[in-house]
């Protein structure tokens, strides 16, 4: 939770029709698939009252983090926009069982996420970005997924139409996916094998992404699962991200901030 005494503002940084950044090619091998790297990182410490949240801090890390490499891969700077997962359903008795999900996108100028970004102003700015996008009413998974699963249309339309929106919205597909699962307050049991002292969720990467962040949290630790296809990124490069993560994730702590 966090307090809303911050006015909202009327966008998000990014324009909503520019090509938003493609996350750049690395050195990929000839292997097809996805890889992946799941690490346990320390979850981000933020002051009481602090007017943004864990969710904005690793957001923060991933535009950072991407920027990052973009910049040192020699691609042209283009404004960033991240996927991010919400679901806002009430935790009471009566929340609807099924997929709540809803897909919305965090937008980030190149000037905000620039080697001499503000990390206090940034986290700011993500917070503002991040509540209103969340106030805003929307369709559960966006408005294209609601027309797929309409029941008027055929399942052989509702393919044909899934496979020509990917190819014609590829270039405006997102920068990356951050989907972060939140804290997990107590261990999942599982009877007679025990009971878990880990959570690892794995977003796909297919391209034009090609890259995820997915993460949750439990007992006080941050379990990061890192995905990236193999068309676009080695094994190599994975970990180069992964560090770039984790700097950049230490930098929105108090100490550091």
């Amino acid at each position: 939770a966090r307090p809303a005494t911050a006015p909202v503002p009327p966008r998000s940084g990014a324009p909503a029709l520019a090509r938003p950044a493609r996350v750049a090619a690395g050195t990929p091998g000839s292997a097809p698939g996805n890889s992946q790297l799941l690490v346990e990182l320390p979850v981000p410490r933020r002051e009481s009252g602090a007017p943004y949240t864990v969710n904005d801090q690793l957001m923060v890390a991933t535009a950072l983090t991407v920027a990052d490499w973009n910049r040192r891969q020699g691609a042209p700077e283009r404004p960033l926009r991240i996927t991010m997962p919400v679901d806002d359903r009430d935790r009471g008795p009566g929340m609807p069982i099924g997929n709540g999900t809803r897909l919305v996108e965090v937008g980030f100028d190149p000037a905000e996420v620039a080697p001499s970004a503000d990390i206090p102003v940034l986290l700011r700015l993500t917070a503002e970005r991040t509540r209103a996008l969340k106030a805003l009413p929307r369709p559960q998974l966006g408005r294209s997924v609601s027309l797929l699963t309409t029941p008027l249309l055929p399942v052989a339309a509702r393919a044909a139409y899934t496979r020509g929106l990917r190819v014609l919205a590829g270039p405006w597909t997102s920068t990356t996916l951050l989907s972060n699962v939140g804290r997990i307050p107590y261990p999942l049991d599982f009877g007679d094998a025990g009971r878990s002292t880990a959570l690892w969720i794995s977003a796909p990467a297919r391209l034009p992404r090609g890259l995820t962040f997915t993460t949750a949290s439990t007992g006080g630790r941050l379990h990061l699962a890192l995905r990236w296809s193999r068309t676009l990124l080695g094994d190599e490069d994975g970990r180069e991200l992964l560090g770039l993560f984790t700097r950049h994730l230490a930098a929105t702590s108090p100490e550091t901030v």
